[in-house]
């Protein structure tokens, strides 16, 4: 068992543990990459998966949740659904293009992009800026189901998408004060990347360091290509400003320039001390739901390494972007005065605020306070990392962003 152990809910615990005696999680769920295709299919109706550039990722990624993720029998099912629904989502986007072939030259007009290190931000930051009549962000139900028959309505999506999102919580409580899986909330570009088989959104909640080693160092384009077909899928032939989301795109941004020559980039900053701890805990809960082989020191060294590796390349002169498309903002501002946060950003980036924003922001916030779900605890001593010296470490980062220490 690993170093990570919170008490589990009576039945998860008890389906996890009767499959001792029937030969092992593998037997009782197996995951099969052909058998896993098939099912897709067979839930579809449809066989094009459009460009092979899927194929590779899916399978060694299908390979290491065998091999190395140390799957439990939940985290095995929750696995199996999040493979075919996966490649259900991209026989949909595929069939929709081919039958309409137009959605591909709909233009996605200067999106709007929220990226920072993870735990700074960017999730409230989406959920304020969706509330701005002239954005429009994808939610999370549509995007786990983003086509689907004329008998299916939306309220039927967002059942299927809150079950499972639910599930997250039910599997592992402490998981819900780190993130709020919502249906009918924005949600994150992973979804969007999902797929194409991105390494995004297997890191929260498996341990396949070989797959993510491997996926580390292949084309981006594909992803960013996916992620442009889907919204175009979304938006249904009516251009919009859309507001995306993710940490991912931190290290990618050229690619997703590539795609989206117009893109405006909001780029949040905190603390690395703090994101650090943050993340690792996030990393830790998120993996939980799957497996009870967490290594809290392991998640320490892999994602700290990471991060340092990403943010002070940010500082590099060699990675600046084109002026006028990026606002920097800067966590602590942000939740000391969200409106002129935002106010901030809006005008750096050329865009209009309407007038009923600042309120609409400020009701949200009453509504929905920060640990509403549970207080999100962590340090980084409980992790084995010296705060001196990853002081030290990050330091080129800080300095080049002016990032206002935490105690």
């Amino acid at each position: 068992m690993g170093d990570f152990q919170p008490a589990r809910p009576d039945i998860v615990r008890r389906l996890n543990a009767m499959s001792g005696g029937t030969g092992g999680a593998a037997a009782m769920v197996p995951l099969d990459a052909d058998e896993i295709i098939a099912l897709a299919v067979a839930a579809t109706g449809l066989d094009d998966f459009g460009e092979p550039t899927w194929e590779e990722p899916y399978r060694k990624l299908v390979e290491a949740l065998n091999t190395e993720a140390q799957l439990n029998v939940v985290g095995r099912l929750m696995c199996r659904h999040d493979l075919v629904r996966h490649l259900c989502a991209r026989l949909a986007v595929i069939d929709a293009h081919r039958r309409d072939p137009e959605l591909a030259a709909t233009p996605v007009p200067a999106p709007v992009f929220i990226t920072g290190p993870a735990r700074s931000g960017t999730s409230i930051l989406q959920e304020l800026l969706a509330l701005d009549p002239n954005m429009r962000a994808p939610y999370a139900y549509e995007m786990a189901h983003p086509v689907v028959g004329p008998e299916v309505d939306d309220a039927t999506r967002i059942a299927w998408a809150e079950s499972e999102f639910d599930l997250w919580g039910d599997v592992n409580p402490g998981f819900q004060a780190v993130h709020d899986l919502d249906a009918r909330l924005p949600e994150e570009c992973l979804w969007l990347m999902a797929p194409e088989f991105d390494l995004g959104f297997w890191s929260t909640n498996t341990e396949v360091p070989g797959w993510m080693a491997y996926r580390a160092f292949t084309d981006t384009a594909p992803i960013y290509a996916m992620h442009k077909a889907f919204v175009q899928v979304l938006q249904g032939g009516t251009p919009a400003t859309w507001l995306f989301k993710s940490p991912v795109h931190l290290s990618r941004l050229p690619a997703l320039l590539a795609v989206y020559p117009d893109a405006r980039i909001i780029r949040t900053h905190r603390d690395p001390l703090k994101t650090a701890a943050s993340t690792v805990s996030t990393l830790a809960e998120g993996r939980y739901t799957r497996t009870d082989e967490i290594d809290l020191g392991a998640i320490a060294t892999s994602s700290v390494f990471g991060l340092t590796m990403i943010l002070n390349g940010l500082a590099d002169p060699a990675a600046a972007l084109p002026e006028g498309q990026v606002a920097e903002l800067q966590y602590l501002d942000l939740m000391a005065d969200p409106v002129a946060a935002v106010a901030a950003v809006y005008e750096v980036l050329g865009l209009p605020m309407a007038p009923e924003l600042p309120g609409l922001m400020t009701a949200y916030l009453v509504e929905r306070p920060q640990g509403r779900l549970g207080a999100h605890r962590y340090s980084l001593e409980g992790y084995g990392l010296d705060p001196v010296a990853l002081r030290e470490q990050f330091r080129p980062y800080t300095d080049a962003f002016s990032v206002p220490y935490e105690v």
